[in-house]
C-alpha cells in the first residue's frame, strides 16, 4: 500500500511539475515578448508612406529597340527624389480619416557625426515635435535636456544614448554634422534620449523638421516619410494599401517592418509549448504505468467486484476517477506553484543599460495560460487513465476466479 501511494504521489508531482513549468515559461516568455513589442510599437508607426528607390521599368535600350527582347546587366537604380509629392497635404488629408489616431510627416537623411577624430555614420530625423511626441511618446524617453527647444534653437539636435557615448558628448556640447552631399554644419546637443532599441539609440538623432530641411537645402514642403498610427493596428495592412493607391506612394506596415520579431515570438512560443507538453506526456506515461500495474495487482478484486454486480462501466469509472484525482490535484498544485514562481520572478530586481524603464523581469499573468495549463493537465491524465480503465473493464471474472 505504501509503494502504491508513493507511485501515485510521484505521478501527481509529475503532472504538477509539467504545469508549473508550462505556466512559468509561458508567462515569462510572453511577458518578455509583450515588453519588447510594447517598446517596438511605441517607436514604430502602424504604417509608413515613403518614396522607394526602384529600378526603372524600361531601360534606355528598351526605348531604342521597343520590339526586341533586351537584357541589361548591372542596371543602376533610378535616381529619384525621396520627397513625397504633396506630402504636407497628404498629412492633412490622412489626419481627417476617422480610423487614424495620429499622423506625422518627417524628413530623414544619412549623416556623419564628427567630434575631433571620432566620426560615426547615422541618421537624423527631422520632426514636428508635437506630432512626433503624440506618435512615439518621445517626452518619456528623454534622459537629459529636452525636445522642446528643437523648434526654437537653430542647428540643435537630440541624440541617442549609444551615440552620445560613442562621441563622448553630453547636453550642451557642440559637434560637427556632415550630410551625404558633403555639407558641414556645427550643431548643438540639447538633449539625450533612450528608447531601449539599440539600433535607434546607437545611430539616430532628432532635429526640427526645418533644421533638417536646411541641412539638405530643400524647400519647406519637402517630406520623406509619413508615419501613421491607427486606433486599431490590425487595420494597418489594408489601410497602407489604400493610402499607397490614393497617393501613389510606397508603403509598409508594422507586420512587414517587424517580421523578424513576430517570427521569433512564434518560434519561442512553439518551443515553450513543446517542452511543457513533453513533460506532461511523461507524467501521463507515469499515470498509465501506475494504473496498468494496479490492474494486474488487483485482478482478483476486480473480478470479485464484477461477480457481485459491478458493470464494465462501473469498473472503468473507478480507474478513471483515480486518474482524474491525480490530474486535478497535480493541475491545481502546478497552477499554484507556477503562479508563486512567476510572482517571485516578476519582483526580482533587474537593471539593464539597454532597456529603458526596466527595473524588474517582465512576466505575464494572463488567466488564459492558467486555463490552458489546467486543461492540458486534465486532458493528459484523462487519456493516460482511459486505456488502463478499458483493460480493467474487460477482465473476465470467471477466468480470474477459477485461476
Amino acid at each position: 500500500m505504501g509503494a502504491k501511494l508513493k507511485q501515485t504521489i510521484i505521478a501527481t508531482i509529475g503532472v504538477a511539475l509539467g504545469i508549473t513549468i508550462f505556466v512559468f515559461m509561458v508567462g515569462f516568455i510572453q511577458g518578455s515578448q509583450n515588453y519588447m513589442q510594447a517598446i517596438m510599437f511605441e517607436q514604430s508607426p502602424h504604417l509608413r508612406l515613403f518614396n522607394e528607390v526602384k529600378l526603372s521599368d524600361k531601360t534606355i535600350i528598351d526605348k531604342i529597340y521597343p520590339h526586341q527582347i533586351n537584357t541589361l546587366g548591372h542596371e543602376k537604380p533610378k535616381d529619384i527624389f525621396l520627397n513625397l509629392k504633396d506630402g504636407k497635404q497628404a498629412v492633412k488629408d490622412i489626419r481627417k480619416n476617422p480610423l487614424v489616431k495620429t499622423v506625422s510627416g518627417s524628413v530623414s537623411t544619412k549623416v556623419f557625426y564628427r567630434l575631433g577624430a571620432v566620426s560615426i555614420n547615422g541618421t537624423i530625423l527631422g520632426i514636428n515635435f508635437e506630432e512626433a511626441n503624440a506618435l512615439f511618446n518621445l517626452e518619456s524617453k528623454i534622459v537629459s535636456g529636452s525636445f522642446t527647444e528643437l523648434a526654437t534653437m537653430p542647428n540643435s539636435i537630440v541624440v541617442g544614448t549609444g551615440l552620445a557615448k560613442k562621441l563622448n558628448v553630453k547636453t550642451g556640447d557642440k559637434m560637427e554634422l556632415t550630410t551625404e552631399k558633403g555639407a558641414n554644419f556645427s550643431i548643438s546637443v540639447i538633449g539625450i534620449f533612450k528608447t531601449g532599441l539599440v539600433d535607434i539609440d546607437n545611430q539616430q538623432s532628432y532635429g526640427s523638421i526645418k533644421t533638417v530641411q536646411r541641412f539638405l537645402n530643400v524647400p519647406s514642403s519637402y517630406l520623406t516619410e509619413i508615419q501613421v498610427k491607427l486606433f486599431d493596428l490590425e487595420l494597418a495592412p489594408d489601410q497602407a494599401k489604400k493610402l499607397q493607391k490614393n497617393y501613389n506612394y510606397s508603403g509598409s506596415d508594422w507586420k512587414k517592418d517587424n517580421v523578424t520579431l513576430l517570427e521569433s515570438a512564434a518560434l519561442q512560443n512553439m518551443i515553450t509549448y513543446n517542452v511543457a507538453g513533453v513533460i506532461l506526456l511523461i507524467a501521463g506515461f507515469g499515470i498509465f504505468n501506475i494504473l496498468t500495474m494496479m490492474i494486474y495487482e488487483k485482478m482478483k478484486d476486480i473480478a470479485i467486484l464484477k461477480a457481485i454486480g459491478f458493470s464494465n462501466g462501473d469498473v472503468r469509472r473507478i480507474f478513471l476517477t483515480q486518474a482524474f484525482v491525480i490530474g486535478i490535484i497535480g493541475a491545481f498544485s502546478g497552477l499554484i506553484f507556477g503562479y508563486l514562481i512567476s510572482y517571485a520572478i516578476s519582483k526580482m530586481p533587474y537593471h539593464s543599460d539597454v532597456m529603458f524603464s526596466l527595473d524588474h523581469l517582465p512576466v505575464s499573468f494572463n488567466p488564459l495560460y492558467y486555463i490552458m495549463g489546467f486543461s492540458f493537465g486534465i486532458l493528459t491524465t484523462a487519456v493516460a487513465g482511459y486505456l488502463p480503465s478499458r483493460k480493467a473493464a474487460k477482465v473476465d471474472p470467471i477466468t480470474i476466479l477459477r485461476g
